[in-house]
């Protein structure tokens, strides 16, 4: 069995200062969790728990299907809380992708990617490589990375649900920026697939514009993300 996790609760401080809930914004007359739902939900997944802020539970109920086996979560302080949170309603032997609801543009084909390769004593995450020169910054000077040994790192992320427990309360007082760090940090396996140059996260208005850009594409029957 495979079970979504889809994060709703953030801040959305770079999208409208915290005043609002980014994955509630509407995109093309629908609103931005929604496709995450619904791309899931197509690919088979047999339940999807959505991790969202207790007050705004009743804004997201409004727009799910009455099919479909849906749960809620409560958002924590940190984004690793807020999956532990969801985690909880999840049999350990499961398959759990856990992925950003501000990522509209995710594709059934990289969903089915993940899934596919999630195996125990690892995590499974998209990544799409650099094509920019990179350089860091030390000690004042900049310094050129190799491109080809740099990754932008995706959601959905994918492992057993049991796991993914046993980590989060080992390490509880780190601080992981996505499940994969929790693996890393016990020196498990990450295997990596390929992500989709689609699969952007919304994090100002700007990405929203380029979102919208995107989906008219889709509409167009020009591509399918």
């Amino acid at each position: 069995m495979t079970t979504a996790i889809i994060l709703c609760a953030g801040s959305s401080t770079r999208f409208s200062q915290g005043k609002s809930n980014k994955t509630l914004q509407m995109l093309n007359e629908k609103p931005i969790f929604m496709y995450s739902v619904e791309k899931f939900f197509v690919c088979g997944v047999e339940k999807i728990i959505l991790v969202v802020k207790k007050e705004e539970k009743p804004l997201f109920e409004k727009f799910l299907p009455n099919e479909g086996d849906f749960s809620f979560a409560v958002g924590g302080n940190r984004r690793q809380d807020s999956v532990m949170n969801a985690l909880k309603l999840v049999e350990d032997e499961e398959k759990v992708l856990i992925h950003d609801g501000a990522r509209p543009l995710i594709s059934v084909d990289l969903i089915n990617r993940v899934k596919n390769k999630v195996a125990p004593h690892a995590c499974v995450i998209p990544v799409i490589p650099s094509e920019d020169t990179l350089r860091i910054e030390k000690y004042g000077k900049l310094y050129t990375i190799d491109r080809n040994s740099v990754f932008r790192i995706q959601t959905p992320q994918g492992c057993l649900a049991g796991e993914l427990k046993e980590l989060y309360e080992k390490y509880r007082s780190e601080y992981f920026y996505d499940d994969a760090a929790a693996f890393e940090k016990a020196g498990l396996i990450i295997r990596s697939v390929e992500g989709s140059k689609e699969n952007i996260k919304i994090t100002t208005n700007e990405d929203l514009i380029f979102a919208s850009f995107l989906l008219d594409k889709v509409m167009n029957g020009r591509k399918e993300p």
